[in-house]
């Protein structure tokens, strides 16, 4: 049989530089049978023209939107050209770390024929090459199909760049996310039922920079507050029957120092995206002050009280 054609899907905006060292990476891969997509953002053609020279060496497919689809509309834009039974969605800013990261994905899914989707170790690199790897609380990886909602709690799988996928699975990045992207589309993932192998291995390096969405989120949390309450209101009250989710939501408020409904309303959350469970959780909290919060015990008492009487 001859060997499987993977999409690599490169959403590109500006840093050429970027572009070119993953492309590099997929040049030297063991597994040749490869196209690779490319959705370039930029206002310039400067990815254009710095990728000229390996057109006639690999099987690139370049494409310049104007006007700009902006993230993660430009993710979806680069799967949806992509023609490989299988596709990897690889940031710029990434890397294919082992020669043999392709052929390994590949037997991975041969192994196990019903799985639709593959990732590896989460290992990020910092601009001094220091490696990080970020994987935790492990015992998830093995049985994230029974708790799928957990990976908001700790994102296990890490990066779309650590996965590749099946050609035919039915989810796409939800356009409206810029910080939980990755987390809701996972779960959606998990929700489908889709079965899922995990491969202890530095596969992938996560390129860590400055000019990184996840800088701008960290940096502005009303994004990642609005987010988490777009997603609760997803999950539904159901999902707060589980009290570690429950317990994320209420140390989230905590932390953020959310104390009314206006408060979420100033992040961009229309009032009635906020779930019932949610409003209990901040008229509870509104009646002790921040620091009594941050004690640790007492908030884990009072959060385990909230809990027994949500509604």
């Amino acid at each position: 049989m001859s060997a499987p054609l993977i999409s690599i899907c490169i959403p590109a905006y500006k840093k050429p530089e970027f572009v070119i060292r993953a492309i590099q990476s997929i040049q030297k891969q063991s597994y040749k049978q490869v196209e690779i997509i490319i959705s370039d953002d930029s206002p310039n053609e400067d990815i254009k023209i710095a990728i000229q020279s390996y057109i006639s060496e690999l099987n690139i497919k370049y494409y310049h939107n104007q006007p700009a689809l902006k993230s993660p509309k430009n993710w979806n834009n680069a799967i949806s050209l992509s023609t490989g039974e299988y596709f990897m969605l690889l940031h710029q800013d990434d890397w294919l770390e082992s020669v043999d990261c392709l052929s390994t994905y590949i037997k991975a899914f041969d192994a196990h024929p019903k799985a639709q989707f593959v990732f590896c170790k989460n290992t990020a690199i910092q601009p001094d090459g220091t490696q990080l790897t970020l994987q935790y609380l492990t015992s998830l990886l093995k049985d994230m199909g029974k708790r799928p909602n957990h990976i908001l709690r700790a994102n296990v799988i890490g990066p779309p760049s650590n996965t590749m996928l099946k050609r035919g699975v039915g989810v796409n990045y939800d356009e409206d996310y810029i910080w939980l992207v990755d987390v809701d589309y996972y779960v959606s993932l998990l929700n489908k039922g889709y079965e899922y192998v995990y491969l202890d291995a530095h596969l992938v390096s996560i390129g860590l920079h400055e000019d990184q969405t996840t800088v701008f989120c960290r940096n502005n949390d009303d994004v990642i507050v609005k987010e988490n309450i777009w997603f609760a209101e997803k999950m539904g009250n159901s999902a707060f029957s589980d009290i570690l989710i429950y317990d994320y939501y209420w140390r989230l408020l905590r932390n953020y120092k959310r104390r009314s409904i206006q408060d979420m309303v100033n992040d961009g959350v229309a009032e009635n995206r906020i779930l019932p469970v949610i409003k209990k959780m901040l008229s509870l909290q509104r009646k002790f002050p921040l620091q009594l919060l941050k004690f640790g015990p007492f908030s884990k008492l009072l959060m385990t009280l909230s809990y027994l009487q949500r509604p």
